[in-house]
C-alpha cells in the first residue's frame, strides 16, 4: 500500500482546505490591487479638472480679446477648453483662440483682409501742405507735422490769418480733409516795432546747407519749433548707398544743428 493511499480522510480534507483557503487569499489580494488601480486612475483623472477653475462665459472671453483687439466678434464656439472666435475689424476677419479659464489668446490667424483698408495710402506731406495752401488761400502756412493721436497717424498744421491770429488743424493723413480745428495763442515771443521779425530761411536755402553737409537728394523738408523761439528745418537726404540722413539746419542762421543716420535695413 502506498504513502498516498495510507492518509486518513481526515487529512485529506484538511489539505483540501488549506488549497482552498490559499486560492481565496490570491483572489483577495487580486481584488484589492485592482481596487488600488482603479482609485489611482480615477484621482489622475479627476485632479487637472478641479485645478482649471471655472470656465469663462463667451461674452466674457469675449470682451477680453475685444479689449487687446478693436472690432467685433461674429462667431464663438467652445471646444476642448478654448473659445474659437472670428473676429472682425478693419484690416479683414481673423481667427481667435482663447483660454476658457484664463481668457489668454493662444493664437490669432487673419483669415480675410479688408481690400479698402489695403487701398489706403498715406499722403506725403507734400501733398497734405498742396491741398491745406489751396483751402487755405488767405493763410500762411506755419508748421505741418505727422503725429500720431489715439494709436492712429494725423497731421496736425498751424496756419497764421492777416490779423496774426492763428489755428491749429488736425488733418486726415489718407483724405488730406481737415477732420478739426480750434484757435491757438500766438507766441509769446511776437516781435514788436522794436523787436523786429526775424527772417527765417527760405526752404531751398535751408535745402542748399543740408546738402552741403550731406550730399545726395532731398526727400523731404520740414519747418518746426517755430513757436519756441527756436526753429529748424529738419530736412530728409537720400544718399546713393540706401542710407537716409536727417539734417537739422537753424532757419534763421542756416547752422547745422545735428546730423542723424537712418541705416537702410535691406
Amino acid at each position: 500500500m502506498t504513502e498516498h493511499e495510507q492518509r486518513p480522510p481526515e487529512m485529506k480534507r484538511h489539505e483540501q482546505g488549506n488549497i482552498g483557503w490559499a486560492k481565496s487569499r490570491r483572489s483577495l489580494w487580486w481584488g484589492a490591487g485592482l481596487l488600488v488601480v482603479l482609485i489611482v486612475a480615477v484621482v489622475v483623472w479627476w485632479k487637472p479638472w478641479q485645478s482649471t477653475g471655472a470656465v469663462l462665459t463667451a461674452d466674457a472671453a469675449a470682451q477680453s480679446v475685444l479689449d487687446q483687439y478693436p472690432g467685433e466678434i461674429v462667431n464663438s464656439t467652445l471646444k476642448d477648453g478654448t473659445y474659437i472666435m472670428q473676429l472682425r475689424s478693419e484690416t479683414g476677419l481673423y481667427d481667435v483662440q482663447v483660454d476658457a479659464v484664463t481668457a489668454a489668446v493662444n493664437s490669432i490667424k487673419r483669415l480675410e483682409s479688408n481690400p479698402q483698408a489695403e487701398e489706403k495710402t498715406l499722403w506725403s506731406r507734400e501733398q497734405i501742405k498742396t491741398a491745406l495752401l489751396k483751402q487755405q488761400t488767405d493763410n500762411q502756412l506755419v508748421s505741418l507735422e505727422l503725429v500720431e493721436q489715439q494709436g492712429s497717424p494725423v497731421y496736425t498744421a498751424v496756419v497764421k490769418a492777416k490779423d496774426n491770429s492763428r489755428e491749429e488743424l488736425t488733418i486726415d493723413p489718407y483724405t488730406g480733409e481737415t477732420i478739426a480745428s480750434k484757435t491757438i495763442a500766438a507766441p509769446t515771443t511776437e516781435p514788436t516795432k522794436d523787436d523786429p521779425k526775424p527772417q527765417f530761411l527760405s526752404e531751398k536755402q535751408a535745402k542748399q546747407k543740408a546738402l552741403a553737409e550731406v550730399p545726395g537728394e532731398v526727400d523731404d523738408i520740414e519747418l518746426r519749433g517755430t513757436n519756441s523761439g527756436n526753429p529748424y528745418y529738419l530736412v530728409e537726404i537720400d544718399l546713393e548707398d540706401g542710407r537716409e540722413a536727417i539734417v537739422q539746419v537753424n532757419a534763421i542762421s542756416g547752422a547745422i544743428r545735428s546730423v542723424t543716420w537712418d541705416e537702410d535695413d535691406d
